[in-house]
């Protein structure tokens, strides 16, 4: 396949990341109009729990991309063992899932949880519902992982895309039209979802049948869970170094003092679709390619990203002061803008990372990354609790920062990417200094603020793209009117 394919694969991936978002738009506020407070809190819960027992797919639906994606032309029946294998481990796993949401969940949403008496018995209807989730979840990101492997995004992304948002718009529907209860609401998301698997499934079987019990192969399944294992490593133990910052936050500062670093984070976390929809694009044609084509698509995309996400990074930078100004008070902009600039520098060097991580992992060496995760799970801690006891919220968001700065190094030098192209990713911290510095040094109108961000961001996303000599000029002289656009206005000041 081509490199222009790479490309259109990246741009349906991002377009895939964006429906959702925007869906959710649209329906989370109708959710909480129709159903209430508390019928929305029981929501986010089962959603939670979803997501806490989602470390039992074990890394599989990844374990699956990889070695599809190296069986990519080969004889049907080798592939047919790797998915059915993978298919029956997940839903093994999935009803495995199910019944520790039953157990556990049930007991928390009954017992724990400040539930109101009137919702009890809704919960108790739906209950069998929620329990029934898991293994569709698990189910589907196996059949979706057999589609990428072959790079059909448009249809992984169409049939995905398309059930979240029939699982967000048919409940949304029935609450208004029929009852708010939780009864209705989530019978009719389980159901949805489980069309939606259906469709998958016979997606996936039109593109590698025949299929059947038969293939699978006991020894392919050590494989993958081998495989898998390390990579639930990696996915359960990042998601908590992201998390457990407020945990030290609200332990050494108080709780009031996280809104002040969530609300920032949560801005900054919303950016990342970006670097995702990247390394979801890369990672089937990595993982077939052989080590030295690998590294050098890897060390291309790396350079890319780094501009085009630095494109997305440096605007924010001078747009956050402004947006919090406006969005909830200028006392809040104060104190969380500094906060989310910080948090901008680290979510940019983790997006780095993410592409000698995903090198790693196509080449069969998940372990590195593990355990590379595993082993700065104390030191990030106990920096992340020194910092934050001594410069505050801001300590904290330069702890994140920091972390992200080592990954990229870390991972970059395990993956073997050349020194010179970790140089000229590292290009884009000039203009993101910059922008740092235009948010805290100058006193801009809104109006000047969207100028120069909207500048920055044509400057920045040019020279991440292969392009003209014109259009490289054209880059050029925004960049050079950029910087007096700057001087003058320090002069003024």
């Amino acid at each position: 396949m081509s490199a222009r394919t790479l490309k259109t694969n990246f741009v349906i991936n991002v377009l895939g990341a964006l429906v959702p978002l925007a869906v959710a738009l649209v329906t989370v506020p109708i959710y909480v109009r129709h159903i209430g407070d508390a019928r929305y809190g029981v929501l986010s819960i089962v959603w939670v729990l979803l997501g806490y027992f989602g470390f039992l797919d074990l890394g599989l639906s990844r374990a699956a991309v990889n070695a599809l994606s190296r069986l990519r032309y080969a004889p049907q029946p080798a592939r047919a063992r790797v998915l059915v294998t993978t298919l029956v481990l997940n839903l093994g796993l999935g009803l495995l899932g199910s019944f520790c949401l039953a157990v556990l969940g049930g007991y928390l949403l009954q017992h724990v949880l400040a539930v109101p008496e009137m919702l009890k018995p809704e919960i108790a209807q739906a209950f069998p519902w929620i329990v029934a989730l898991f293994p569709l979840a698990l189910v589907s990101g196996v059949g979706i992982g057999a589609l990428e492997s072959r790079e059909h995004f448009l249809l992984a992304n169409l049939l995905q895309v398309s059930g979240m948002s029939l699982g967000q718009i048919v409940p949304v529907i029935l609450a208004v039209i029929i009852s708010p209860s939780l009864a209705i609401v989530i019978p009719a998301a389980t159901i949805t979802r489980a069309m939606t698997m259906l469709v998958i499934l016979i997606a996936v079987h039109r593109n590698e049948r025949p299929l059947s019990l038969a293939a699978f192969d006991r020894n392919q399944a050590g494989a993958l869970l081998s495989y898998g294992g390390w990579v639930s490593v990696s996915s359960a133990i990042v998601p908590f170094l992201v998390s457990f910052d407020q945990v030290i936050i609200g332990s050494v500062l108080g709780v009031a003092s996280i809104t002040y670093f969530a609300i920032p984070m949560n801005l900054v976390t919303r950016s990342q679709f970006f670097p995702g929809a990247l390394i979801r694009t890369l990672f089937p044609r990595l993982s077939s390619s052989a080590p030295v084509d690998a590294r050098a698509l890897s060390s291309r995309a790396l350079v890319a990203l780094a501009h085009s996400y630095g494109a997305i990074c440096a605007p924010a930078i001078i747009v956050t002061p402004t947006f919090f100004k406006y969005w909830i008070s200028p006392e809040f902009a104060v104190i969380a803008s500094p906060v989310a600039e910080v948090l901008f520098f680290g979510a940019w060097a983790n997006a780095l990372a993410s592409v000698p991580y995903g090198l790693l992992q196509s080449q069969g060496r998940p372990d590195i990354t593990g355990k590379y995760h595993a082993a700065q799970v104390f030191p990030f801690v106990a920096i992340l609790w020194a910092m934050t006891s001594v410069f505050g919220i801001i300590g904290a968001a330069a702890a994140y920062s920091l972390r992200g700065a080592a990954d990229v190094l870390v991972m970059c030098w395990l993956s073997g990417v050349s020194r010179r192209d970790v140089l000229q990713s590292l290009i884009p911290l000039v203009y993101l200094l910059l922008c740092a510095e235009i948010a805290n040094g100058s006193s801009l109108s809104p109006l000047m603020v969207l100028f120069i961000s909207a500048l920055i961001f044509a400057t920045a996303f040019a020279v991440a793209v292969p392009m003209s000599l014109e259009i490289r000029t054209t880059a050029l002289l925004g960049f050079r009117l950029l910087t007096r656009v700057f001087r003058r206005d320090v002069a003024v000041d």
